[in-house]
């Protein structure tokens, strides 16, 4: 995190000026730089820099090694014997350096470079998505294609071939297929749904990403679950956030993947308190889906209070209690109604829904058709 001038960690150094400058002495400089290999050592008490233009970053040290860095939101004048040298954060700045002496220098061992904060993985566009539903027995002889692709197994199990590999996804799980990858799709005696997303990515991340299968956490989970929920919308910047939970989503499960053989300790046994207890109450809800579940049942049973369950989820799953239980039970009415004869009065009654009209209007607007309709493109 960057520290301006003002913080007082910088007094060390120098001091903030508010009056008018004496300008006899001023020089005005153009900076571009972004890294240095050299500081210049104040001579007296009165070396001020006044920023004209864009964003400076300011390196100073007491003793010529130990270099402390501020960007300079006032003027700021100098003490003596202060070590010091500019950066330009922005593409270009402009500096008035106003002093009665001169500067000396001295060369650093190692040259000080300054990383600008930019996007190393850059998602242009999204060029298909589908949320598929499979039956038993499904084939997909396959393909290769010149854009990356994922897919995200919502429910049952898929196996899918990649250059000559066998891969099997669970519910949950996630699979990239890097450019030109040749890859098949199939089911065997269970049916399937998953999330196919097709797009175009400047990155050279391929170790990372591909060939392996993720399982993904909870955070991960939340994040495809809003990106699915975007990619059906068309409000104003859907397709901004779509691009932008897509990008999380990568970021997240290459991280998942890259800290899964770092077993750290934690240092907070509140949070591991809290993902405990957070575990046996989804646990419990799951059990529990096919009855009228509300928060009063559920701080009854764990002997907790209502801020303290809305806390849980609002912190760990970004969510109210409602309506995870709500998704919850809509989810498991698409599996009745795939799997099961049950009608669709049946299953809303089974679900605890207070009347038929309310669960199909809860469904529609979930998954964007009917109870009835979605049923008939199952079997129709």
């Amino acid at each position: 995190m960057f520290i301006k001038t003002t913080n007082p960690a910088f007094k060390n150094f120098g001091e903030l000026v508010c009056e008018n400058l004496d300008r006899d002495f001023s020089k005005d400089i153009n900076i571009k730089n972004k890294s240095i290999k050299k500081l210049k050592l104040t001579s007296d008490n009165s070396t001020f820099l006044k920023v004209n233009k864009g964003v400076v970053m300011i390196l100073v040290s007491l003793d010529g090694k130990d270099i402390k860095s501020f960007i300079i939101n006032r003027i700021i004048n100098l003490k003596k014997g202060i070590y010091f040298n500019l950066i330009s954060i922005s593409d270009e700045s402009e500096v008035s350096i106003i002093s009665k002496g001169e500067f000396e220098s001295i060369n650093l061992k190692e040259e000080y470079t300054y990383t600008k904060i930019s996007s190393s993985l850059n998602i242009d566009q999204i060029y298909t998505k589908f949320y598929q539903e499979k039956g038993t027995n499904y084939s997909f002889a396959g393909e290769s294609h010149p854009y990356w692709e994922l897919t995200y197994v919502d429910k049952g199990n898929l196996s899918t071939n990649v250059d000559g590999k066998e891969y099997n996804l669970k519910q949950g799980d996630l699979i990239f297929y890097a450019p030109f990858q040749f890859h098949t799709q199939a089911t065997s005696d269970n049916i399937s749904s998953y999330l196919t997303i097709n797009f175009k990515m400047d990155s050279n991340d391929y170790e990372v990403l591909c060939n392996k299968v993720f399982t993904l956490e909870r955070e991960s989970y939340n994040i495809i679950s809003k990106l699915i929920e975007e990619l059906s919308n068309d409000d104003i910047y859907s397709n901004d956030l779509s691009i932008c939970y897509l990008k999380q989503l990568i970021i997240h499960t290459a991280r998942l993947k890259n800290t899964y053989f770092q077993s750290k300790p934690t240092t907070h046994m509140r949070q591991t308190y809290e993902n405990s207890l957070l575990n046996e109450i989804l646990s419990f809800i799951d059990e529990h889906i096919y009855e009228k579940l509300s928060i009063n049942t559920l701080c009854s049973h764990f002997c907790i209070s209502p801020s303290m369950i809305h806390s849980l989820f609002k912190k760990n799953m970004d969510n109210t209690v409602k309506n995870y239980i709500n998704e919850l039970k809509l989810s498991k009415s698409k599996e009745l109604i795939k799997n099961t004869s049950y009608t669709i009065s049946e299953i809303s009654e089974m679900l605890g829904f207070s009347s038929i009209h309310y669960f199909s209007k809860k469904f529609k607007t979930s998954f964007g058709i009917s109870p009835t309709e979605y049923s008939k493109s199952i079997y129709d």
